[in-house]
């Protein structure tokens, strides 16, 4: 007799057939979903203690500075809108030494940017500017040439990179390249105007402004936007490669040689009657080349960067010493050897040989030199990139752009709200630009100089940041390397 099967038992087989098939349908759906979402940002490290993250950072960070050859290194880290650690790395002159420390000065670039756009800030909060109103309504003298688009600048428009002047800064275009409020452009000439507006409207120089609006209250007290004496000496000095300065320095110095070798040559004609120039005369012509490109580099580069002036000097000097030496050598040596006693007119070509191969040897070995950049005192104040500070001074200014005790909470907000918009990763605000990701919007700034390179980060909804200097032209990945190893969160800031 044969039983009748179940109801439960006829469902069973189906069911053991269905259900891993639908597991592993849902399965493919959830993993192409996110394949199409791409790779989720790292987590930020708050919920890790403190103690943990900066043991982490002590030794990775100078593991990771011997790799990228960079000299000296300092870093603050926020959290819970604090300052809870910083400390310096390395050295600030890898010729002199001198050790780096959390009070180590440096030079941060365009981060002067958003500290002058604070200033004014501050001067909207009190009511002597608006964000809405031209700012040619409270200049004295107009600083553009006047048209419709120049007309009616703000300095909404200006703080945010929206104002249409652009950043050629040398020389300094003051066109307007589009109607303000319209498009994003990253402009150093609207931080210059930035800078004229403070300066007309309070009637001091970048460098007290800012000290009477920015430093003092916030007690950034290593902060300048001038050498000053009081920061000279805890400054550290910029590193760079040599092959740039060597470069500037031909550049100027081989047109005027040339031409003065020429000259010189019917000036000789005409005095002793033949037209071999001696070597004295060739000597007297370099040195007048000389000369005059220093005065040259003095009275262009030297009005903005007279540290890099004095750099290119000392390179150039150094390579013609060098060339000089090493010429003579070969001379000595050539004019010995056989062949060049048989045959007279071969010593000079094999002369000429040998000095040119030194002059390609030296200005490719001036690559591989990674030296400090000469520090003295600037020439004046520039909202582009003349300010000098620490570390913990950049972190008390991004706790207060997060947590404002100097601004109104609605400028604040207005701070970390974007004015223009850039891509779907990032926008601008009222001086910081902002980069959207899973943990939230980030604050951040970064500047790079001749030998100086940083960065500076806060989430303002988390309270968690990091600031990191460089004092090396090598900087850059290193920084950022460091800031995503000590905050975690989206690392694309390089990308921008």
């Amino acid at each position: 007799m044969t039983r009748a099967r179940s109801p439960r038992t006829r469902v069973l087989p189906t069911t053991t057939r269905v259900l891993p098939a639908l597991i592993t349908l849902m399965a493919a759906a959830a993993a192409f979903a996110t394949a199409r979402q791409g790779p989720q940002d790292p987590p930020l490290r708050t919920s890790e203690p403190i103690a943990s993250v900066i043991a982490d950072l002590e030794a990775y960070i100078p593991e990771r500075m011997r790799a990228a050859g960079v000299p000296g290194l300092s870093i603050a880290l926020i959290r819970d809108f604090e300052l809870t650690w910083s400390r310096g790395f390395g050295v600030k002159n890898a010729v002199t030494g001198g050790e780096v420390t959390p009070g180590t000065v440096f030079e941060v670039a365009s981060i002067s940017k958003v500290v002058t756009a604070y200033a004014a800030l501050r001067l909207v909060d009190q009511g002597v500017l608006s964000l809405d109103e031209p700012v040619t309504a409270y200049l004295r003298e107009p600083w553009l040439p006047p048209s419709d688009w120049a007309d009616r600048i703000t300095l909404r428009h200006l703080a945010s990179h929206s104002s249409g002047l652009t950043d050629q800064l040398l020389p300094t275009n003051k066109t307007v390249a589009f109607s303000p409020g319209t498009e994003f452009l990253y402009s150093g000439v609207g931080a210059m105007y930035v800078q004229e507006v403070i300066e007309q409207t309070t009637g001091e120089p970048l460098s007290s402004a800012a000290g009477d609006l920015v430093f003092e209250p916030l007690g950034m007290s290593s902060s300048d936007f001038l050498n000053t004496p009081a920061i000279l000496p805890s400054m550290a000095n910029g590193h760079m490669d040599y092959t740039l300065p060597l470069l500037t320095m031909l550049t100027a110095f081989l047109p005027i040689f040339v031409v003065l070798v020429l000259l010189s040559v019917p000036v000789h004609r005409v005095l002793t009657g033949s037209w071999r120039v001696k070597g004295v005369w060739v000597a007297a012509a370099g040195l007048v080349a000389a000369l005059a490109t220093l005065i040259i580099l003095s009275l262009t580069v030297g009005r903005a960067l007279p540290n890099v002036a004095v750099l290119n000097a000392v390179v150039g000097i150094a390579f013609a010493v060098a060339l000089i030496g090493l010429t003579l050598i070969g001379r000595y040596f050539i004019s010995g050897s056989a062949a060049a006693r048989r045959q007279e007119g071969l010593r000079p070509v094999l002369v000429g040989i040998w000095a040119t191969t030194c002059m390609v040897g030296l200005i490719l070995t001036s690559g591989a030199v990674h030296g400090p950049v000469p520090r003295g005192p600037s020439p004046q104040p520039s909202a582009v990139g003349t300010l000098r500070t620490t570390a913990p001074d950049l972190a008390t200014l991004l706790i207060e752009l997060a947590r404002p005790t100097h601004i109104s909470e609605e400028l604040s907000q207005q701070v970390c709200t974007p004015q223009i918009r850039i891509n779907s990763d990032y926008s601008w605000g009222l001086g910081p630009g902002i980069q959207h990701s899973e943990a939230g919007d980030a604050l951040w700034q970064n500047g790079m100089t001749f030998g100086s390179r940083g960065l500076m980060v806060i989430y303002p909804e988390h309270g968690v940041g990091v600031v990191v200097l460089t004092n090396s032209e090598r900087g850059f990945p290193l920084a950022y390397d460091v800031a995503a190893r000590a905050i975690g969160g989206k690392d694309e800031l390089r990308n921008f």
